[in-house]
């Protein structure tokens, strides 16, 4: 690590005058003029020299908002940052870690980390083992060819190989008919449980171990390896035959992670098996193993109770265990009279039991299919009630050996003749307070791992429970989350906190009904919280019950009367009872308290509107951007404010269907802005095409840019959690059955794997024809495209609103090594950068890049659909981590490359937009 160095200068600032006491002599100064810049500077300068470093950063960036200088704002900090970076490192180098971490960590709170200070952190936070972190440092510093850089790649690399949740073991032997279907039928699990948790990185490796097939079994489990590189698998083979239990074992000795799972190969996972024995598991780490049902081929509604029991107790298909119970029992016995493969599966499953507590399912997970020849095809008669088959008609001594043998490994066990590991302290304050001490490191994952042990051990303890509740909540762990706070309102009923909290997330999920329920009591318990009297206002608003969220806020602001917040909902619920002068009053009042409020600035846009003064709106919808230009409310209502004043009204809705036959989506354009309201509206609409529904949704740009004609939402509907709709209509689209959601009005965001969409992408992409308005710009525009090179390379450069949470912003470096590897073999290239921050532009100058301005004027209200129509045009597309330039590759008709950040990988790879998650 190399030191820094730096000056501290104070610009063009006046020498200072004779005084005894200059500190004071400048505080004088602001007393008469706050807005002083020069005296905030020269205090500056004074805590530099009395050597307080944080107190002088403060400062001079409080002076620099006022003179606006930022050169000399970054000669300044540069001074002071300059020897805290030199001593930190020197006290790194000197194994000195946590020491260097307090002499740079409390400038993190004046400035934000960047260039050098961001590089030393990201070292420190490596160094830590605080990986993410390091990583999102050492983005900031913009220093790509380091060590840093090289050795996060190298961990990132490592994670991709070996950071896997667990293995499933699938023997083979003579099953080339069916290895593919059961790698397929994981690919599938592993892809739901992804969808399912939000964990869109998961991965599940696969362990195929050949018991020396004499058939094509082994050629091709390892093609459909090749064909799937997304999916973790591994083929290795014994030379001879074993039998199915060492056949296991050698697999489980080669697995990764945490869980094993067996598989056979002629049988085959149902989607979310893994989702459920991974849930199971995470939540109950006192637990060795869990099971599940099990649908067995063609006599499943005939066999006998007895014998179901039985075989899903033994039966190592519909197992989930932990790689260390497998350990500790020995695997599966290997010894005479087991091999080859007699009866030991029952042995292990009766260690299994004997050894550790287990959970079972009766729900059906796995599918367990009848072959010529194998035990479900040899006990078909006696499992569905028949006599006893030719093999248990009468003592066999070789079946009394296996008894015995398996007495012994349950002795042998029970003895402990087998080591065990260390057991880990069974103490739930512990585990607390290690919970406790990993969420302030900010390590949430293991955080809520330590809570989950702390729980399983003091369930009683509702401290316990809060914590898990709080940082389960933060990583979206729904069920987790709602379970911890749960807990707390179950043991302590009269606890108004629980019930507030229990509402929230129920709020964040979209539960509309129980969040309401939860608040009411709450205020039972505390009936003037501010809180629980804003939240019910803003759950009842969106529950259509607008007069009795006007009264609950109307109370929320005389508890509250300073939180422009409560003033901003209070407006919204005004304008929903047709009172938009009023609604303008609150707004004002509002923005008043909180200038800045993004709720504030679109409830006056909104009343501005319905007072019929869109002109006036306009100016508010573009300061709510400013304030949070993430939000897609302003972004719509402006777009569709400057497409109406340019093109008129769009086509004419269609009527309305009857009860039993709507389908309305009123959020549609509040969340998501462009590229994810597509994504919304052409699920939606493709769902109740297939359930003959009509879809209702508000104004929105689609209705002018594709010509689309749906019905105006009419009267309310109750409203569905995003989680339920979301799950609902990925297995509709997927071909599941399943009740209609009619007449409810529903929302999500779509953004998992979009696998479920592809039997309908032409569908899909028949919604998005540029309609009738925008038809001759957009063909225009093609043709100035086709005429400025053969081959159309585009990318996607998303900066301004991300950075942060899930959007995550790839570095320049990336693209251009991309580009250096495709661009020599293109014929007659042409680079298009399709940006919101011309600035990056200069990075890929020697490309010669265009980018909208020289391709076409905007369209006012929809400026950014110049880059929108060249993604879905170009021949080869690098897109950024964003639903916008995704959604663009979906309907692109014409690309023969299509690539994405991996952050992993720490490059561009590969993707095919119609099975692949739509954020990484």
């Amino acid at each position: 690590m190399a030191r820094f160095r730096g000056v501290l200068r104070a610009g063009g600032d006046r020498p200072m005058r004779n005084d005894p006491d200059p500190v004071k002599a400048h505080r004088r100064a602001l007393a008469a003029d706050p807005a002083e810049a020069v005296s905030w500077q020269r205090l500056a300068l004074e805590a530099y020299r009395a050597g307080k470093g944080r107190q002088a950063l403060s400062l001079f960036v409080r002076a620099a908002r006022l003179h606006g200088d930022g050169a000399v704002l970054e000669r300044q900090i540069e001074g002071v940052i300059t020897p805290a970076l030199n001593q930190a490192v020197v006290l790194m180098q000197n194994g000195r870690v946590d020491e260097a971490a307090a002499v740079i960590e409390p400038l993190t709170e004046v400035i934000a980390p960047r260039g050098d200070f961001a590089h030393v952190l990201g070292v420190l936070r490596l160094v830590q083992g605080r990986d993410d972190e390091a990583a999102r440092f050492h983005a900031a510093s913009r220093m790509e060819d380091n060590g840093l850089g090289v050795a996060l790649a190298g961990i990132a690399r490592h994670r991709v190989d070996y950071d896997v949740i667990g293995t499933v073991v699938i023997p083979v032997h003579r099953m080339e008919d069916t290895i593919e279907r059961a790698l397929d039928s994981v690919l599938a699990a592993v892809r739901y449980h992804r969808a399912a948790s939000g964990e869109v990185g998961a991965q599940v490796h696969v362990c195929v171990v050949d018991d020396a097939s004499p058939d094509d079994t082994v050629a091709r489990a390892l093609r459909w390896a090749r064909t799937h590189p997304e999916q973790s698998v591994a083929v290795i083979a014994n030379n001879r035959n074993r039998g199915a239990g060492r056949t296991r074992n050698a697999g489980a000795a080669a697995s990764l992670g945490r869980y094993l799972w067996f598989l056979d190969a002629d049988d085959h996972y149902l989607e979310h098996h893994l989702f459920l024995t991974i849930q199971a598991l995470d939540a109950a780490p006192e637990m060795g193993f869990v099971r599940t049902g099990i649908v067995f081929d063609g006599i499943d509604a005939e066999i006998t109770q007895e014998w179901r029991q039985a075989s899903e107790n033994c039966y190592p298909g519909n197992l989930c265990v932990r790689r260390e119970c497998h350990d500790r029992i020995g695997g599966f016995p290997e010894e005479a009279p087991f091999h080859p493969a007699v009866a030991d599966d029952v042995a292990y499953s009766r260690a299994l039991h004997a050894r550790f507590g287990g959970l079972k399912f009766s729900e059906k997970t796995v599918h367990y299919t009848m072959r010529p020849g194998n035990a479900l095809e040899r006990q078909r008669a006696e499992m569905t009630g028949g006599p006893p088959s030719a093999e248990r008609q009468k003592p066999d001594s070789r079946f009394v050996a296996i008894e015995l043998l398996t007495q012994r490994r349950l002795y042998s066990l029970a003895t402990n003749a087998i080591p065990r590991p260390p057991s880990p302290p069974m103490d739930a304050a512990v585990w607390l307070e290690k919970g406790k001490g990993l969420i302030r490191d900010r390590q949430p994952e293991p955080a809520v791992d330590a809570l989950v042990r702390a729980a399983a051990l003091d369930p009683a303890n509702a401290t316990v429970w809060f914590e898990l509740g709080l940082a389960a909540n933060g990583l979206r762990r729904d069920a987790l989350a709602l379970r911890g706070f749960q807990a707390v309102a179950s043991l302590h009923p009269d606890a108004g906190a629980a019930r507030f909290n229990l509402a929230s997330l129920r709020f964040e999920q979209g539960a509309l009904d129980p969040a309401a329920r939860h608040l009411r009591d709450a205020l039972a318990l505390r009936p003037e919280h501010g809180g629980s009297l804003f939240l019910l206002g803003r759950t009842e608003r969106r529950r259509g019950q607008a007069g009795i969220a006007y009264r609950t806020l109307s109370r929320a602001v005389r508890v509250e009367p300073e939180l422009g917040e409560i003033r901003a909902e209070r407006a919204e619920a005004a304008l929903a009872l047709g009172r938009a002068t009023e609604a303008m009053e609150h707004a004002r009042r509002a923005l008043a308290l909180a200038p800045a409020l993004f709720d504030g600035h679109t409830a006056l846009a909104g009343a501005l509107e319905a007072l019929g003064r869109p002109d006036a709106a306009l100016p508010g919808w573009e300061r709510a951007i400013r304030c949070n230009p993430g939000r897609g409310e302003a972004f719509t209502r402006r777009a569709v404010t400057l497409l109406l004043r340019r093109y008129g009204p769009p086509p004419l809705p269609a009527p309305r269907a009857e009860t039993g036959r709507r389908l309305a989506s009123t959020p549609l354009g509040q969340h998501g802005r462009f590229g994810n309201q597509l994504l919304q509206y052409g699920v939606l609409r493709l769902y109740a095409a297939r359930h003959g529904l009509t879809l209702e949704v508000p104004p929105w740009p689609g209705r002018h840019l594709y010509g689309l004609d749906d019905p105006l939402p009419g009267p309310t509907l109750p409203r569905l959690p995003e989680r339920e709709v979301e799950t609902s209509v990925m297995a509709s689209l997927s071909g599941a059955g399943g009740e209609a959601l009619a007449d409810h009005d529903v929302t999500a965001y779509f953004c998992g794997d979009t696998s479920f969409l592809a039997p309908h992408r032409e569908a899909f992409r028949g919604f998005f024809t540029p309609g009738p308005r925008i038809r001759p710009w957009t063909d225009a525009l093609t043709t100035r495209l086709r005429a400025a090179g053969r081959t159309v390379v585009a990318l996607h450069i998303r900066r301004g609103d991300f950075g942060w949470g899930p959007f995550w912003m790839a570095p320049e470096s990336w693209y251009l090594r991309w580009l250096d590897a495709v661009w020599p073999g293109l014929d007659r290239p042409v680079l298009y950068v399709a940006t919101d921050d011309l600035r990056c532009l200069s990075a890929f100058a020697a490309y010669r890049p265009l980018s909208a301005r020289d391709l076409a004027e905007p369209i006012p209200g929809a400026e950014f659909l110049t880059d929108f129509h060249v993604l879905c045009e170009a021949d080869l597309v690098a897109v950024s981590n964003s639903s916008f330039s995704f959604v663009a590759t979906m309907l692109n008709r014409r690309a023969r490359s299509v690539v994405r950040p991996d952050k992993a990988r720490q490059a561009l790879l590969p993707y095919d937009p119609w099975s692949a998650p739509v954020l990484l």
